[in-house]
């Protein structure tokens, strides 16, 4: 697949409020031997527990794909295709336990495809949705054995070959269970959750649950145009993985990737030349969303706006633009389908 030869448009570089301190993107070249001094960070992992269900990617049977019984701050990332030869239904179904008390659930944030052939596009546009500033927040009250679905209601139907990619974030004030499923299209969600089986992982074990789904990193020093560039590494084996648990074995797992954890990198510009920021997929093709924030505002990103996808060759990377002094926070996420881990450059 040819990534470059899918332009999405100047439809897809939305501006929120006014950011005047960045000009258009551009594409760049950072050979491998390419020189920076690494930057030295203060690091804070919190924020919501993540659940992480992308294994098995390829569902060739129905059944449960993942499942946690978890409260509070709550992110959930999946990203998965129909690998059978009929229509599937993909549902995410949230579930009170309790007995005795109700269940209050709020959906804060969500970025969600539509069902896809394209894996990085659907990938994309989730991340598209998800860090769109204004987000209309949903909820309700779940009784004893209640139940309600996350994807609209009753689930989204994939046809053979398709993906759908999502991440969600929701607020539950106790307990309750939360089910990815891939079931036929008419099945009862509640019956099926209680009778179907959950399904083993494949070869590549991408599932858990995560604590701490909000990475922080801060600058110690600024930085500046001065000849020698700096750099920063993120999402990569050497910067550490998010550890936790598969809820569904008990056994250890590890988020090869950190898929659904939401990056913020806080920075500060200093000198009188403004400096650029580059984002260098070292990993192969990547195509997501991300947010620059500034003392001027808020500008959501497309990475990158000219085309699709970018990183097919190792060396291609992606201008965001001429930062001038100041204080900046960069926020994203690693989108599925796209290749890791990522570097930040200032030049």
């Amino acid at each position: 697949m040819n990534c470059r030869n899918l332009l999405l448009g100047a439809a897809l570089w939305l501006a929120c409020g006014v950011f005047n301190t960045v000009a258009a993107q551009s594409a760049v070249t950072i050979p491998e031997d390419y020189a920076a001094r690494e930057v030295k960070a203060d690091f804070v992992a919190n924020g919501p527990r993540l659940l992480f269900s992308d294994s098995p990617e390829m569902v060739y049977q129905t059944g449960i794909l993942y499942r946690d019984k978890v409260q509070g701050a709550v992110r959930i990332f999946f990203h998965h295709v129909n690998a059978m030869n009929s229509p599937k239904k993909l549902a995410l179904l949230l579930r009170n336990e309790d007995q005795l008390r109700p269940v209050a659930y709020t959906v804060k944030r969500r970025g969600v495809s539509q069902p896809d052939y394209n894996y990085m596009n659907a990938g994309k546009k989730a991340e598209l949705d998800y860090f769109t500033e204004e987000q209309r927040q949903e909820g309700g009250r779940l009784g004893f054995g209640s139940s309600c679905e996350l994807l609209g209601g009753s689930g989204v139907v994939l046809s053979p070959d398709e993906i759908v990619t999502g991440m969600i974030d929701l607020e539950l004030t106790r307990p309750a269970q939360i089910s990815v499923l891939l079931c036929e299209p008419q099945t009862d969600l509640e019956i099926f959750n209680d009778s179907a089986a959950i399904l083993p992982m494949d070869e590549h074990p991408l599932r858990g649950s995560f604590a701490g789904g909000d990475w922080h990193y801060t600058l110690k020093n600024p930085v500046q145009r001065d000849g020698t560039p700096y750099k920063l590494k993120l999402a990569g084996a050497d910067a550490g993985y998010a550890k936790g648990v598969d809820a569904t074995t008990g056994l250890a797992a590890e988020n090869y990737g950190n898929y659904g954890v939401v990056y913020q990198v806080n920075f500060t510009v200093a000198g009188d030349k403004p400096v650029s920021l580059v984002l260098n997929p070292i990993g192969g093709a990547f195509a997501g969303y991300g947010v620059l924030q500034s003392e001027k505002g808020r500008r959501l990103l497309a990475l990158p706006d000219y085309a699709l996808c970018f990183g097919e060759r190792l060396e291609d990377a992606v201008d965001l633009g001429r930062l001038k002094p100041g204080n900046y926070s960069f926020i994203w996420s690693p989108p599925g389908a796209s290749n890791l881990p990522v570097e930040l450059i200032w030049r």
